[in-house]
Parts: C-alpha cells; sequence; structure tokens
C-alpha cells in the first residue's frame, strides 16, 4: 500500500494560507510530536523543515497508517520514531522534553474512503468503526449490548441528533427483533425510516456519534490535552486541528485553563503567573480557497499555545 492508494489532502497544511506552521514555527532541530500522523502529510512538512538534526515523533491507533506513513516518510530514516498507540498515552512513551506538539483530529482519508472500514454511510460494509481494529469493539457489538438508554445517551451526547429518543427506539426494537444492525446499510435504513426525507442530515450526525462512542474519542482527546503539555521545552508550542464543536469546546476550555494566572483567594491579586500563553486568540480556520479544495476542511478550527515557562 503507498499513499497514492488514499488521495490526501493535509488540513491548513503547507501551500495554504493560513497554516498551521504560520503558528507552531518549526524550525532546525527541533523535537516534534505529531500526535495523530494519518498518512503522513502533515509530519512530512515538519520533516523538511526541522532536518537531520531534528526528530519527530509520530503515534497513530491505525496500524494500516502507520504502515503508510513509514513508507511515505521513509526517506527520512532514523529521523522518526514510530508508536502504535492512542494518543491518550502519550504521557507513558517516556518522551524527551519537545518543541512541537500537534494533533489533527479528523479523520484519515482510509477511514473515509475505504467503505471496508465501516466509517461511512454511502456504502454497505460491516459497522466496525474502530481506529484500531485489533481492540476493543465494533460498532456493530457495541450496539448490541447496549440498552435503549444507551444508545439514545450516544446519540444525542456524540451526535447532537435531534429526535435521537425516537431512533434509539427504533435501534434498539431492531436488535431486539434479532435484526441486528450488523452493517452500515442496516443501520442507514432505520435511519431512513425514522427520518424520512431529512435522513441525510441526520446520518453523518448518527455515524459520528457511534465512532467517537466505539473510540471513546473524547475521553482519548481529554486525556491528551490533560497531559501533553507538560511535555513542551519553554517556549514550546502545542497547536489541535479540531472538526466539531464537542472537539473544539474541550481544547477551547483546557487551553484557557492552562493560560489562566493562579490568583489569591484573599486578595484576589495573581499570586502565580501562568505557565501558557493562547496563540490564536480566535481558532484559525481555513480558506474559502482551500475548502473549494478540499470540502472535507471546511469544520476545521485549529488553536495553540506557547509554554511561557516551566511550572
Amino acid at each position: 500500500m503507498s499513499v497514492k492508494d488514499f488521495p490526501h489532502i493535509s488540513v491548513l497544511g503547507e501551500g495554504h494560507h493560513p497554516c498551521v506552521f504560520d503558528v507552531l514555527l518549526p524550525e532546525k532541530g527541533n523535537k516534534v510530536l505529531d500526535a495523530t500522523l494519518g498518512l503522513g502529510g502533515h509530519a512530512e512538512s515538519f520533516l523538511r523543515t526541522i532536518g537531520p538534526s531534528g526528530h519527530l515523533y509520530a503515534i497513530d491507533a491505525d496500524q494500516d497508517n502507520l504502515d503508510t506513513a513509514k513508507a511515505r516518510l521513509s526517506i527520512y530514516g532514523g529521523n522518526v520514531t514510530y508508536f502504535h498507540t492512542n494518543f491518550r498515552n502519550t504521557f507513558h512513551l517516556e518522551l524527551p522534553p519537545l518543541d512541537i506538539i500537534f494533533a489533527d483530529l479528523g479523520l484519515s482519508s482510509p477511514h473515509l474512503d475505504d467503505a471496508s472500514r465501516g466509517f461511512t454511510f454511502h456504502e454497505d460494509a460491516p459497522l466496525d468503526m474502530r481506529f484500531d481494529k485489533l481492540k476493543g469493539q465494533s460498532a456493530a457489538e457495541m450496539l448490541s449490548s447496549s440498552s435503549e438508554e444507551d444508545i439514545a445517551f450516544m446519540l444525542v451526547r456524540y451526535g447532537e441528533v435531534r429526535g435521537y429518543r425516537r431512533l434509539a427506539s427504533a435501534l434498539y426494537q431492531e436488535l431486539r427483533r434479532g435484526g441486528g444492525l450488523a452493517t452500515t446499510g442496516a443501520l442507514r435504513r432505520i435511519v431512513e425510516r425514522v427520518y424520512g426525507y431529512k435522513a441525510n442530515i441526520v446520518l453523518p450526525q448518527v455515524f459520528q456519534a457511534f465512532r467517537i462512542a466505539v473510540n471513546d474519542e473524547l475521553g482519548a482527546l481529554q486525556q491528551f490535552i490533560t497531559d501533553a503539555p507538560a511535555l513542551l521545552k519553554e517556549g514550546g508550542r502545542m497547536g489541535v486541528i479540531s472538526f466539531h464543536s464537542l472537539e473544539d469546546r474541550m481544547v477551547k476550555r483546557e487551553f484557557k485553563r492552562l493560560s489562566a494566572p493562579k490568583m489569591d483567594e484573599r486578595t484576589g491579586a495573581i499570586s502565580e503567573k501562568a505557565s501558557f500563553s493562547i496563540l490564536t486568540k480566535k481558532p484559525v480556520a481555513p480558506s474559502l480557497s482551500e475548502i473549494a479544495q478540499n470540502p472535507r476542511a471546511r469544520s476545521a478550527k485549529f488553536r495553540a499555545i506557547v509554554r511561557e515557562h516551566s511550572a
């Protein structure tokens, strides 16, 4: 498999304005963590800039992504260290102090374009949705052991689906009848039955909800943004691209917390300066020209912080 098998455009990547590199400012010799390697688009740009004196540490939960990215980045040889794990485990990888930490939370092209992975409702395939195919339950297995309340919670919490109770009831009744939800097509048909002509609006939210639940994406993100900043050197920068409001709110809230000074409860004066500052007062969004070139970029938001001093 090569990167050519899956056309891939890095969101807010090199060649675009705005661009994540305009904020993260990689330099020769930097130590960089790409916590969501994907097919290696952003990673390749980092490697070209940091040069042979720098080093890239790369994480991905999907072994297929790692294999494809390794082939793409093979010319950089020993300048890259790869980890097959979820980025929630970043703090346990014994990484050195880092100049840059970067994460792109969007699905990689294979997840969307390879129907057999079960992420898309456009083709019929096993309802899997796992980033790491070797771990955890598939979406079909998860749903088969879920109560109606469990399903309703996932739909409203992770997909913000309107009329979620009607859909949860329909899905649960299908499971109780033994019909099962083994395929993306089976799930789509029930959504279409419940929502009629509005189904095409709801389907992306439903698939997002179950994908987030299967991979515990919000739990993993919270662990990552809580732990990873401590790995930055003084002056080091961390940036995250998110693609839906649930992720963006979490990143915004954590970056705001990190950049807030500690206050004296009695006097209200600053008792300890914040260790971090926010670099993006407003989230950086793709230009209209980038969205025209890559419609998947349209919902992207990029936020970043810098470490001012060690705690």
